[in-house]
């Protein structure tokens, strides 16, 4: 059942106090919002309720931002490993919804809350209690605004977690943000530590960052706006977004989509800075019955499980046809990206 402003603090204590222990779930390959919203969960369950929970994970944290947000803030999370089950205890579901397919939990395994910003599902509707605001830009904002209803003050670090989350998913180019998420960046300032931001945020990169992101712009094509690139099999699905994120910067660029492939499934990263173009529903739209995706207005994830490594150059031109066809209306060349000065003169 979806909350609302009357009587969610009322459903969301009732459901609370009727267990002793939760699961913490965020997305696969969570980000710094998934992680600052979840760590702030788990801080808000214990000191408000008395409640023990643990945060688990499917999948990877692997790009140096995360992997030194956990080390540096000192985040408890558990890795589930593949086809690993689910502990059989009370779920609480955040940055992601049941069906979206970017998430470990099956047939809803226990599910009792959800915490999200994106678009809301159906499933969604069917559980006992879902704060799902599109309003946010971040489920780490959704996570402070229940600090403020108990007057929770935060930790250093939970404080530092929650503001790291809000500003990697609304600061920076074609991030969608609202004014309670830059309110609450400004509460949350006055507890973080800044050294210990400034370490997350400017961590060393290890070598195979650079070995991607030349990989990245090796197979790059530029359709007019839009640049598709495949990275090929991956050991760091991260990678994918992060090179998404890289190529939306330039300058003659609006669009992007990254294919990459990692543990026998496709995995994309889209990007939209047209406002007629939703990245969200488009990719969606682009990757159809063949897989799972969603997302916001300027990004998105999908994902697709292949039978064998074999399928995958079928899979991915009918992946680069069908996103032409979608946001262009037909098939056209591209130009390689490198090549780019040749037709400019640069």
């Amino acid at each position: 059942m979806l909350a609302d402003l009357d009587n969610h603090k009322e459903k969301f204590e009732k459901i609370i106090n009727k267990h002793d222990e939760f699961l913490i779930i965020p997305h696969y390959n969570p980000d710094p919002d998934a992680l600052g919203s979840s760590f702030g969960l788990q801080y808000l369950l214990s000191k408000v309720f008395n409640k023990n929970s643990n945060i688990y994970f499917s999948g990877i944290i692997g790009r140096a931002e995360n992997i030194k947000m956990l080390q540096i803030l000192d985040i408890p999370i558990v890795s589930l490993k593949e086809h690993e089950e689910i502990p059989d205890k009370p779920v609480i579901l955040l940055d992601t919804q049941p069906g979206t397919g970017n998430n470990p939990l099956k047939h809803n395994n226990n599910l009792k809350i959800i915490l999200d910003h994106h678009l809301l599902q159906e499933r969604s509707k069917k559980i006992y209690y879902a704060d799902i605001r599109e309003n946010f830009g971040s489920t780490s904002s959704i996570i402070y605004s229940y600090f403020k209803k108990y007057n929770l003050k935060p930790t250093v670090n939970v404080a530092t977690a929650l503001y790291y989350g809000i500003q990697s998913d609304v600061v920076g180019e074609g991030r969608i943000a609202y004014k309670i998420d830059f309110n609450y960046m400004q509460d949350l300032s006055i507890y973080i530590n800044r050294e210990k931001l400034y370490a997350i945020e400017n961590p060393k990169l290890p070598f195979d960052y650079y070995i991607h992101i030349n990989k990245g712009m090796d197979n790059s094509v530029i359709y007019d706006d839009f640049i598709i690139t495949s990275l090929g099999e991956i050991q760091n699905p991260d990678y994918i977004g992060e090179i998404a994120d890289f190529l939306i910067r330039f300058e003659k660029c609006n669009i992007v989509l990254v294919i990459g492939v990692h543990n026998n499934s496709i995995q994309l990263s889209f990007r939209s800075q047209k406002k007629k173009i939703h990245a969200g529903l488009t990719l969606k739209k682009i990757v159809g019955r063949l897989g799972s995706a969603g997302g916001h207005n300027a990004s998105a994830g999908g994902k697709i499980v292949m039978d064998s490594i074999e399928v995958l150059p079928v899979i991915s031109k009918k992946l680069i046809t069908h996103s032409l066809k979608i946001i262009q209306g037909e098939i056209t060349s591209g130009i390689p990206l490198l090549s780019l000065g040749d037709y400019l003169n640069y």
